[in-house]
């Protein structure tokens, strides 16, 4: 009995007797600092064009090559009978002569790398991407190609082919 009143009379001196006080912890008002006025406002984004961070970037680049793919087929070229000059390069063919009878349009004869003439008129189509004549004077002949850009959009593209001079001595 003597060591459980021992116990016990120790136990009553080691417990505090007074229950602490929390309101000596809390900080005063007036040494708060005002953390309203210093908050940053974030930056604004951009949700639709942002990148996704799951998506890996070799699927980015497939899907945008079936995306150019699929513009390639809906090139309105594709969709009818080829003409003869459309299987030259435009580089090889060279402006010859251009003529006008009274009361009709201008014609224009080309010539490709081997020597052989052809007569062009408004409206044909040359060149292996297709390039529609749109216009011809006395010095050019004007088409406009139809291109798909490297963001796999389709896009007009003009085109001159002018009348070289020669110069014989």
């Amino acid at each position: 009995m003597k060591y459980i009143t021992f116990f016990l009379l120790s136990f009553a001196v080691l417990m505090p007797t007074t229950q602490p006080s929390f309101a000596a912890v809390e900080p005063e008002a007036e040494n708060v600092p005002d953390a309203m006025s210093r908050l940053m406002k974030a930056p604004d984004i951009d949700v639709k064009n942002i990148r996704d961070p799951f998506l890996s970037s070799f699927a980015k680049n497939r899907m945008d090559e079936a995306t150019r793919y699929k513009n390639r087929k809906r090139l309105p070229s594709n969709k009818r009978k080829r003409e003869v000059l459309e299987q030259f390069d435009l580089s090889t063919l060279n402006l010859v002569a251009t003529f006008k009878k009274s009361g009709r349009d201008w014609v224009a004869s080309v010539q490709d790398s081997t020597g052989k003439s052809y007569t062009i008129r408004r409206g044909n189509y040359m060149g292996k991407r297709g390039g529609k004549i749109e216009k011809i004077d006395g010095q050019t002949v004007y088409l406009v190609e139809q291109v798909i850009n490297p963001a796999g959009e389709i896009v007009d593209r003009q085109t001159t082919l002018t009348l070289a001079e020669v110069n014989e001595q």
